[in-house]
């Protein structure tokens, strides 16, 4: 065993001896096993404090272990689940193996091959566990992390394998997609404590050094007293650099130092302490071109990004919108008392939108709109006038593509898509086509003189 040492498995029998046995070499080779004399027990403990592995007897009065399988398998799919029996046959373990069993053994059998099935389903399944321990117990900075498409589905299964090593983890993606988020969930799924976070772009270049790493009393003018850097104070945790390409250049070996060699000298100071921190940096910028530029150091570059997360822009997972709403309006009721629902058409129209601002932005709309619509049911119109706008605009396009229109005619139903919504106010309608009123008025005069003919060809009725 190397990572799993403290694992919990559950050892479901209903034979005392068998049951205390089991346990007693469990616990004399590191688990946490925890002993359960029936099925029903062995749920309730799933249900109240979990489990990382249950080896269970199949033959037991009331809920049978196969019924237990069953269960655990649709409540806990991410835990192995080993069967035990004294009356096996190759056709029971081909059953039991269909209906979900990690391994199967036969009574009696010796402990090396028990150990051996523990050890394997522990390290197949860790993965998995993580992944669920990370969306079951996320709490509140996993909102922005909702999703159910297969960018959010690789991107919970590389959290839950990045969380197992101490490795530096580097964050990519654009603004308001979540970074800080992903930190403190891949943070949460390590067994590490406590998380510290900086911001390398909001403190000055002069002081962000001292922050980090601390300072020796008289290292410089006011420093009256030693101070501990942030490698200090997250000794044994981890310390998340957010927006790391802000970094200036000069401190950049010194962490480059701290990350090879876990040694942190303090500012003035002439000895070097060792520290274990895991570093997990982020950035919206595009840092294999800063390298380039000479911006940022190139070996600290491939240091950093031994363990990379990149996140999708909501937009490239727009499938996740309904969800991430639900959730919101769930969490929203649950912190104001503000149970409002979103018109079918309202929540079509968030998953129109491109949301160049990601999630934040979307979160923020949100908040807007449930404050402001009047009623209980927040409908479409209830949403700022450049989302209405450009879900109007998608369609007259995707429309006009559909119909395969001439550029021109395409021109003319935008237009005229544009007066409609906007009531016929030809002021506003030049303002957000972006061109001079006499422009617009010129050309209304030429679909005029071309017969009248509004969108898709029907007459704009004079």
């Amino acid at each position: 065993m190397t990572d799993e040492r403290g694992a919990t498995v559950l050892v479901v029998d209903d034979d005392a001896p068998m049951r205390h046995t089991v346990v007693e070499v469990l616990l004399a080779h590191g688990y946490r096993a925890v002993p359960c004399a029936g099925a029903r027990e062995a749920m309730e403990q799933m249900q109240t404090e979990g489990a990382d592995l249950v080896v269970t007897d199949l033959r037991m009065p009331g809920m049978k272990g196969d019924a237990l399988l069953r269960e655990i398998r649709e409540a806990f799919p991410e835990v192995p689940v080993i069967a035990v029996t004294a009356f096996g046959s190759v056709e029971d373990a081909m059953a039991l193996t269909r209906a979900g069993a990690f391994d199967y053994l036969e009574k009696p059998f010796r402990t090396q091959p028990l150990l051996d099935s523990i050890e394997r389903g522990l390290r197949e399944s860790a993965p998995r566990r993580e992944q669920a321990r990370l969306q079951r117990s996320g709490g509140d900075h996993l909102d922005e992390l909702v999703g159910s498409t297969p960018p959010m589905q690789s991107l919970f299964s590389r959290i839950a394998r990045v969380a197992l090593s101490p490795a530096p983890v580097l964050i990519t993606g654009e603004s308001g997609t979540g970074k800080e988020l992903v930190a403190r969930a891949v943070h949460k799924a390590s067994h590490r404590r406590p998380l510290l976070t900086v911001n390398c772009g909001a403190i000055p270049d002069q002081l962000l050094e001292s922050e980090l790493f601390g300072h020796a009393r008289g290292a410089f003018t006011g420093a009256a007293t030693d101070k501990r850097g942030l490698f200090q104070a997250a000794d044994g945790g981890t310390l998340f650099l957010d927006e790391i390409g802000e970094m200036p250049l000069s401190l950049q070996p010194k962490l480059l130092r701290v990350i090879e060699s876990g040694e942190v000298r303090r500012v003035g100071d002439v000895n070097a302490r060792q520290y274990n921190v895991r570093i997990i940096a982020a950035t919206n910028r595009d840092l294999a071109a800063e390298v380039e530029e000479g911006r940022f150091r190139e070996d600290l570059y491939w240091r950093l990004r031994v363990l990379h997360l990149e996140l999708p822009p909501l937009r490239e997972r727009a499938g996740d919108i309904p969800l991430i709403v639900d959730r919101f309006l769930r969490d929203s009721a649950a912190r104001s008392g503000m149970r409002k629902t979103l018109t079918p058409a309202a929540v079509h129209l968030l998953a129109e939108f491109h949301w160049p601002g990601n999630v934040r932005q979307l979160r923020n709309t949100l908040e807007s709109a449930l404050v402001f619509a009047p009623g209980d049911e927040v409908g479409a119109e209830d949403f700022p006038d450049e989302i209405r706008r450009a879900l109007g605009n998608r369609e007259v396009v995707r429309s006009a593509a559909e119909r395969g229109l001439s550029l021109a005619e395409l021109e003319r139903d935008y237009i005229f898509e544009t007066l409609r919504r906007l009531g016929g106010n030809k002021s506003r309608a030049a303002e957000q086509l972006g061109i001079p009123r006499r422009t617009l008025y010129r050309r209304l005069d030429e679909y005029a003189a071309e017969g009248g003919k509004g969108p898709s060809g029907a007459s704009s009725g004079g």
